[in-house]
């Protein structure tokens, strides 16, 4: 596989590891020459409800209690940042969370932490973290929007600036013009609005995939209309990053693969994630287990579900339904598959594995070797440096 694209690997900021240990794994990542990008994401709560996670049906229950203790994502990223030197770094935020100004001053802090590069994934928020709360999911991309905007004038301007927005409003504001390294913002998500944002504001845009773009010809039609975008706006496609998440099922035995493929924890994520427009299923013979307009974005409450609840979708995920959710196989089974879809366009992936949330506490260092494999085999390199992580999650 081509070697121009650059790859992430996730890393799960729970609280029942120090914070350091975000660190320590970066440092791992950076040692083994074939990880471009540390990648850990903002949340509150996990995707997964709290009604799965119990002993019976993951392993890692019998050490972490619940998988909902996050810590601070911009925090773990900083940690990342200040213990490499050539490991770029990027994380997570939403738009309905965070305001311009405090935003931009936190990333940054983080850019002048590394002379690697730093990238913020720019999302318009999910319902999950917004509604129990007390935000507004229905205002992510507005405040998207303005967000972009507000912090683009800051970034072009060594004086006050004034912006009138949807729902920022500023009058004579600035932070300073010191900009000692200035991060990329890339917009994360998808459809024609966010899009549109993502080509006029940002400096990227990364979707999931075969989830939200089931097929290489769907991404690479995407990926057309953004470059077609980016020069009517006078703007140089080559400038742009177009990446994506792909969903993986990675293994290195027949044991490992019936694990993944008989889990609760694939079931659900299959059910919520399998097609970010639930309706899709419909044109791929597969029966909806959601409203046909469901979208885990806008709809899911995962931790207002009771086990019933839960177990009911979980029930009736089918095989053909996982299979066509995930990219499955061994290290080298799934670079393969990943080539058509890099070659349609990307010029970074970061994939994302069930694994850690499957397998036992004793698997989780082969988990991690696991991941890095597949990361050599999509680079087309040799690992370097290779240590077992520290991670449980």
């Amino acid at each position: 596989m081509s070697g121009t694209v650059e790859v992430g690997v996730n890393y799960w900021p729970s609280r029942f590891l120090p914070p350091q240990a975000g660190a320590e794994v970066a440092q791992q990542l950076e040692a083994t020459g074939v990880v471009d990008w540390f990648q850990t994401w903002d949340q509150l709560v996990s995707f997964l409800p709290q009604a799965l996670w119990r002993p019976e049906v993951t392993p890692m229950a019998r050490l972490t209690t619940d998988c909902d203790s996050y810590y601070n994502a911009g925090m773990i990223a900083m940690l990342a940042a200040s213990a490499t030197k050539k490991l770029n770094i990027t994380t997570t935020l939403d738009a309905v969370r965070n305001g311009p100004a405090e935003l931009l001053q936190q990333v940054l802090t983080i850019a002048a932490a590394t002379p690697a590069r730093v990238a913020l994934q720019f999302a318009a928020g999910e319902l999950k973290q917004c509604k129990p709360f007390g935000w507004k999911r229905s205002q992510g991309l507005a405040r998207m929007e303005d967000i972009f905007i507000i912090v683009r004038k800051m970034l072009a301007s060594d004086g006050l600036i004034s912006h009138e927005g949807k729902h920022w409003t500023y009058d004579g504001a600035w932070i300073g013009a010191h900009f000692p390294k200035v991060p990329e913002i890339w917009a994360l998500g998808g459809g024609p609005q966010l899009i549109d944002i993502a080509t006029s504001y940002a400096d990227g845009f990364t979707s999931m995939v075969p989830s939200a773009f089931a097929s290489p010809e769907q991404w690479n039609a995407q990926v057309q209309d953004i470059h077609k975008q980016l020069e009517r706006k006078g703007r140089d496609p080559k400038d742009f990053t177009c990446g994506f998440w792909p969903f993986v099922l990675v293994y290195q035995n027949d044991d490992q693969r019936e694990r993944l493929f008989a889990s609760p924890i694939t079931k659900w994520m299959t059910a919520a994630f399998g097609r970010l427009h639930h309706g899709a299923w419909k044109d791929e013979g597969e029966r909806l287990i959601f409203a046909e307009d469901w979208h885990y974005a806008l709809r899911m409450l995962p931790h207002q579900m009771s086990r019933a609840e839960v177990d009911e979708v979980v029930a009736q995920v089918t095989p053909t339904m996982i299979e066509k959710s995930w990219l499955i196989g061994t290290p080298e089974e799934v670079a393969a598959q990943l080539q058509p879809w890099v070659e349609a366009g990307a010029n970074f992936i970061a994939p994302s594995d069930l694994a850690p949330a499957v397998f036992d506490p004793e698997e989780q260092p082969q988990v991690f070797q696991t991941m890095i494999e597949l990361c050599a085999q999509v680079k087309g390199a040799s690992v370097a440096g290779l240590a077992p992580a520290n991670t449980t999650t």
